[in-house]
């Protein structure tokens, strides 16, 4: 399933640039949270994009814009979905 292996393979690089083992990262916990400040967040958009060939819109490059880590993975869920499926997003316009 790709929504699941997406959630995963988010979850496995905030691991990897957290430093920490994926049991302790809980979608449902804040940032601040997590340990996650600007310069990490800007790091996690950057590897999204690369890694997943979306682009995040400008006005969602504030970590304030997700109130937790689920929100910025359903958010790069949506951005994938629009980038796999690019006639999408012209019928929800």
């Amino acid at each position: 399933m790709p929504e699941t292996n997406l959630t995963e393979q988010i979850l496995l690089m905030m691991e990897e640039i957290l430093q920490t083992d994926a049991d302790n990262i809980n979608a449902e916990q804040t940032f601040e949270e997590l340990g996650i400040n600007s310069i990490i967040f800007i790091r996690m958009v950057v590897q999204c994009e690369t890694q997943f060939g979306i682009q995040f819109e400008d006005e969602m490059l504030l970590m304030q814009k997700f109130p937790n880590a689920a929100a910025f993975i359903n958010y790069v869920q949506a951005r994938y979905d629009i980038a796999q499926n690019p006639s999408a997003q012209n019928e929800n316009a």
